[in-house]
């Protein structure tokens, strides 16, 4: 007799491609290593007043340092935190174990009340991520848009009484939360919303730590890191 023909399934089928993946992570010991970047940023920022602009507004008070953030000694501690996360997204992903991590830029931002990051993408690179250092309440979340032109084209009516499916969402938010490290696709657009926190002074200010990650193969005398 021929082979019995595999039928066809009877039940509706769902499987998800082209998927948009954002990793998160509350680092341990947080807190100290929070308190201690705070202050090194701030007197950062004392010494190069001016730092550079990108998505910052300076006339807003936002302030980005320069791009080297990585190659500080003061800021190694960092920089391992976020290579060891760095590492558990390529291992998850397949990632060829030949290339390592690699932070190609990193730097500072301080956002005073009322300043924000416009709508960008980072170029040129794989992965971007962003470590909070202060967040006070009310300080601006980041803010993450659907990536597909297309799917914008026209949007369903959802059921209003029913909370809509993540996969549906056009748009995502999260919350800034002191010693939460973020890490997100480089070409995914995004922006930060205005600092409105109440607090007066510096204690009112979103301290954050942006970065950029490639791959850089493994050989003799290879410094991942840098």
């Amino acid at each position: 007799m021929p082979p019995e023909q595999p039928q066809p399934p009877t039940a509706l089928n769902r499987e998800a491609y082209f998927p948009t993946l954002i990793y998160f992570r509350d680092l341990p010991g947080g807190d100290a290593l929070t308190t201690q970047l705070a202050a090194k940023i701030c007197a950062w920022r004392e010494q190069d007043p001016a730092g550079v602009v990108r998505s910052n507004i300076r006339q807003l008070g936002g302030w980005h340092s320069a791009l080297d953030m990585h190659r500080r000694d003061e800021y190694a501690a960092l920089v391992a935190r976020v290579l060891e996360a760095a590492s558990e997204i390529f291992q998850d992903l397949g990632h060829d174990a030949a290339y390592a991590p690699a932070i190609d830029n990193m730097w500072a931002n301080i956002s005073p009340r009322g300043a924000y990051n416009r709508s960008h993408i980072h170029p040129n690179v794989l992965w971007s991520g962003v470590y909070y250092v202060q967040a006070p309440a009310g300080c601006g979340r980041i803010y993450f848009a659907d990536p597909r032109p297309q799917a914008l084209a026209m949007t369903p009516h959802f059921d209003p009484s029913q909370p809509r499916k993540t996969e549906c969402w056009s748009e995502v938010y999260f919350e800034p939360v002191a010693g939460r490290l973020i890490v997100f696709p480089a070409w995914l657009r995004h922006e930060v919303e205005p600092n409105m926190s109440e607090q007066e002074g510096a204690a009112g200010e979103r301290i954050s730590v942006s970065f950029n990650l490639v791959q850089r193969r493994l050989g003799a005398g290879t410094a991942p890191s840098l």
